[in-house]
């Protein structure tokens, strides 16, 4: 089961529908493509330097006695960005002063969403002030009838 961190942007509630799910966890597409993940997730400078190492990983296996340590480098490599590039998409967010708003178990991003909203209360809407129209709008009073033909409307 995955832990999904809730991320809203700056100034947002906590029921924004822009939140972003961030699955914490292994990310197979990361192993596979760990370069091509970190630029695809805009993590722009760690995924060129991620690309730079694999080519000079490439370089060195090219060579007689680099093989072996080139594939380890590697295999080292993809585990590292497959294990912690969720959190680094996390960090730059909150970086961006993205608000950390609550760590959820789920087993899918449906069910993270879910549990995630249903737990929120949902935020308070600002009353809106009449509008000029509305000022001329009178009530009746709730007491009795008023003497005279017209209701006084509270007034005296």
């Amino acid at each position: 089961m995955a832990s999904y961190l809730i991320l809203t942007p700056p100034g947002a509630h906590a029921d924004d529908e822009r939140a972003r799910f961030v699955a914490d966890g292994y990310s197979w597409w990361a192993f596979l493509f760990p370069a091509l993940w970190l630029l695809a997730k805009r993590q722009w400078a760690i995924g060129i330097a991620v690309a730079v190492l694999q080519i000079s990983l490439v370089f060195l296996s090219s060579h007689e006695s680099g093989f072996l340590p080139s594939l380890l480098a590697q295999l080292a490599l993809r585990l590292v960005v497959a294990l912690e590039g969720p959190v680094l998409v996390a960090r730059s967010l909150t970086a961006r002063d993205w608000t950390l708003r609550s760590i959820v178990p789920a087993p899918n991003l449906e069910t993270a969403e879910e549990i995630y909203f249903t737990s929120v209360a949902p935020s308070e809407k600002k009353p809106t002030p009449p509008s000029p129209a509305d000022w001329t709008v009178r009530q009746p009073s709730k007491g009795g009838t008023g003497l005279g033909l017209f209701d006084s409307y509270g007034e005296r």
